[in-house]
């Protein structure tokens, strides 16, 4: 059974990348294929489908990247490593039985087990109260797969959160584009910054540094006296360029989120 190492992973998991990219076949499927051939053990699929889900996540971006395509947003089934597992266990647990001559024989020459159930013979029905009574009762949780449910959980959570981003700095992009034009041809950036600040006030900062640093233009100096007298008298006209500002605003607001569940899951998910 391999022990790899953190290079190796990488190195693995961004052939599986590819291939995802190349091939379109489940990520799933293919993480399977790799585990079967090396033997990896439950933990090692893990780490493998986790690292490959970011890194097909990092491949798809790159494509559409280099095609320039005007959607930077990234949507793609990742990989289930518990799905993975229990495959690889079904079929270690049932392999398939060979054939045999008693195969070949017609129905009515093998055991009929059901008779009795046909001919009003049913289970003494104690027995039927006891496997529904073993049915119905609630198995306890695991704490191993607490552990692993919150890791799938941490996983989701951080493509979640780098799609954020992405997705951030690709609404922002966009509306820097607008200001790009010719003085006199497109909308005031001055103006736009002055809604900016009156419709968010000092939460607008992030969004107006990436701008300015796009725009090459002087980095921000707000004075919150300023920006709080502008909130509260400037009156601003519902533009395009404001709805961008709102989403970049939201996206932003979202990463935090993912970032701080995402802490939260780190820090209170055991060792074991």
């Amino acid at each position: 059974m391999p022990t790899w190492n953190e290079a190796e992973y990488i190195r693995r998991s961004s052939a599986i990348a590819h291939d995802f990219v190349t091939t379109k076949k489940p990520l799933s499927d293919l993480c399977e294929k790799v585990a079967r051939e090396e033997a990896l053990a439950p933990d090692e699929i893990r780490t493998l489908v986790r690292l490959s889900n970011v890194a097909a996540f990092q491949e798809v971006f790159r494509a559409k990247a280099r095609a320039n395509a005007p959607d930077r947003m990234v949507e793609f089934d990742v990989g289930d490593p518990e799905a993975v597992i229990q495959r690889i266990r079904d079929s270690v647990a049932n392999p398939p039985r060979p054939a045999t001559a008693q195969d070949d024989k017609l129905a009515f020459e093998l055991p009929d087990e059901m008779r009795a159930v046909r001919q009003g013979c049913p289970p003494d029905p104690p027995l039927l109260e006891k496997a529904a009574a073993e049915a119905l009762e609630p198995r306890p949780l695991r704490m191993d797969r607490a552990i692993l449910t919150l890791r799938k959980l941490a996983a989701e959570l951080n493509i979640e959160r780098q799609l954020a981003a992405n997705r951030w700095e690709s609404t922002l992009s966009k509306l820097a584009q607008v200001f790009r034009k010719v003085p006199g041809y497109g909308p005031s950036y001055s103006a736009f910054e002055k809604d900016a600040w009156s419709e968010h006030g000092m939460e607008a900062l992030p969004e107006v540094t990436f701008l300015r640093e796009t725009l090459r233009l002087p980095p921000p100096a707000p004075v919150p006296e300023k920006v709080a007298f502008l909130a509260a008298r400037h009156i601003t006209t519902k533009t395009a360029e404001l709805a961008l500002l709102h989403e970049a605003a939201s996206l932003r607001t979202a990463f935090v989120n993912l970032t701080d569940g995402l802490r939260w899951i780190n820090e209170n998910t055991p060792e074991r």
